[in-house]
């Protein structure tokens, strides 16, 4: 068949890597939700995935956003417009396995006659193709999958968060990876495991994932039918009048804010009252953290968290500029500059500060933070310091420089890792003499005065009570987002210890509740 010039040169354009979305949308039909088969008009999440996807991405999602509809087309076009390119598509069970090679197929055979290749299979869930391409769907089963093979072009691990041996399963897929391939794990929550845990890590840009989040508040293309006939059914039973955002409850009047519309609230209350307000967070998230911790216990109130780091966030509540910080000593000077230590308020003549310390190693990297909460008398966060690269005889010189500025301060610092040594130092060479202590006795009976505070799993779960009843009844006020992101994921586990989830940091959960403790203390040693 002759092709025209100008067919030729758009045919040139839809071939250019940059030009995914067009090529999918001039030759893939699809079934919509009615069965009917039409052109595959990619919606705006869709869009977005194809043009910023990365060798590794990780996609915490809504239900029902099509992205196995997209990562199937992508195959399709990656064995087409590639000789020998290999394209699997792994789901969490056989049914989605059935489901995408049936779409597979269907989109396979809506592609023009003189632009599809010959098939030369199409059995035990696997197309090949004549150009050498291939194009596998598969389970993740008890068994490795990928041992033994190599991928180079699409590889989709679909539900990810619903695998068997998931931490296995992916280091065997990802051996069989080759560096030109495009990873995409996507799934909805299914509780804490490794999948929340590479979701978070890459969100916080600590692993190569790239992180997607999808919500079901942007989704609203893939259901419209859906919102009309919720609208329909709250109009019958009210007068036939609409929701108006006047009657929203608090967590509506947040998710308006994201862009929610009445019509989508009218369906959400319809879901809820079906299956309750966990589930519908699980399935149909506002934020990826919003469905973990829908599915495992957070310790701290999940929606006064959100609605703390929405205030921030439109007032704008930030650290002070180094210009406006007046009177800081030159040691910490530096420390503002990189971001490693925060100011909401400078000291004030003769206010009374508290400060808890939390010590790490100062190994960098993905490791724990060295962390400092500072709170005023009347509970207001004045300052944060936060650094994980900082080694703990550096870190007891910036402790001792930080509350001596906070007019000496009560310092309450835990005895574990490297504390001993910050304690040793700001005790016996800074000569820091006001810190919480707490009295022991020998086996004489002598009384014995140690100084910082002693964990252990009855203290630790008294002091996170003790912040937590801090937090849930106002009496304290938060200004760090970083501290509120961690308690987004601060969880209790089924043996009763409190930790953030496999994948986050609690190291500013950890300097708040020693603030408190030195708070409620109720010691103060003047030197």
């Amino acid at each position: 068949m002759a092709v025209s010039k100008a067919n030729l040169r758009k045919l040139e354009y839809l071939w250019d890597n940059e030009n995914k979305v067009e090529w999918i949308q001039t030759f893939i039909k699809i079934a919509d939700k009615e069965g009917n088969i039409v052109p595959f008009m990619l919606t705006a999440e869709q869009k977005e995935l194809v043009d910023n996807l990365e060798h590794m991405n990780i996609i915490s999602k809504s239900r029902q956003l099509g992205c196995s509809s997209i990562t199937v087309a992508l195959s399709i076009r990656e064995c087409v417009i590639n000789e020998n390119a290999t394209c699997v598509l792994i789901s969490h069970n056989q049914s989605s396995t059935n489901d995408i090679f049936s779409k597979l197929k269907q989109q396979f055979y809506s592609l023009p006659d003189w632009l599809r290749p010959g098939l030369l299979t199409n059995n035990r869930q696997a197309l090949t193709f004549d150009n050498g391409s291939s194009i596998t769907c598969m389970t993740a089963g008890n068994k490795d999958c990928g041992r033994g093979a190599t991928y180079n072009g699409i590889v989709h691990l679909s539900e990810f968060a619903f695998w068997k041996n998931q931490d296995t399963q992916l280091k065997s897929i990802l051996q069989a990876v080759s560096s030109s391939a495009t990873v995409v794990i996507e799934s909805t929550s299914n509780g804490f495991n490794k999948y929340s845990e590479l979701f978070l890590q890459a969100k916080n840009g600590e692993n190569a994932f790239k992180s997607f989040f999808f919500n079901w508040i942007n989704g609203r293309s893939l259901f419209e039918n859906h919102y009309k006939m919720a609208v329909k059914e709250y109009k019958a039973k009210h007068n036939n009048k609409m929701l108006s955002p006047n009657d929203y409850d608090e967590e509506e009047k947040e998710l308006a804010k994201l862009g929610m519309t009445p019509e989508q609230a009218v369906w959400r209350r319809d879901k809820i009252s079906v299956s309750g307000i966990d589930a519908f967070h699980i399935e149909f998230p506002a934020t990826p953290e919003e469905s973990f911790v829908a599915t495992g216990s957070s310790v701290f109130d999940s929606s006064r968290v959100c609605s703390i780091l929405t205030h921030i966030l439109e007032k704008k509540v930030l650290p002070l500029s180094i210009d406006k910080i007046t009177g800081i000593p030159a040691t910490l000077r530096q420390h503002v500059q990189n971001k490693s230590f925060s100011i909401w308020q400078i000291p004030k003549s003769g206010a009374k500060y508290y400060l808890g310390v939390d010590v790490a190693e100062g190994l960098g990297g993905k490791r724990d933070f060295s962390t400092i909460f500072v709170m005023d008398n009347d509970g207001n966060q004045v300052a944060e310091f936060k650094n994980n690269k900082i080694k703990p005889y550096e870190f007891a010189d910036i402790v001792d420089c930080i509350g001596r500025w906070y007019n000496k301060g009560l310092l309450t610092v835990e005895k574990a890792s490297g504390g001993h040594s910050v304690i040793e130092r700001l005790r016996y060479e800074k000569h820091y003499m006001n810190m919480t202590k707490y009295k022991t006795y020998d086996e004489f009976n002598r009384a014995k005065w140690q100084v910082g505070f002693d964990t252990n799993n009855k203290t630790k779960s008294i002091a996170v009570n003790d912040a937590r009843e801090w937090f849930d009844k106002g009496l304290i006020r938060i200004n760090s987002k970083d501290l509120l992101e961690e308690m987004k994921v601060f969880v209790a586990e089924d043996n009763g210890s409190m930790n953030a989830v496999s994948g986050s940091h609690d190291d500013l959960i950890s300097a708040f509740w020693l603030c408190i403790q030195g708070a409620k203390n109720g010691y103060w040693y003047p030197f």
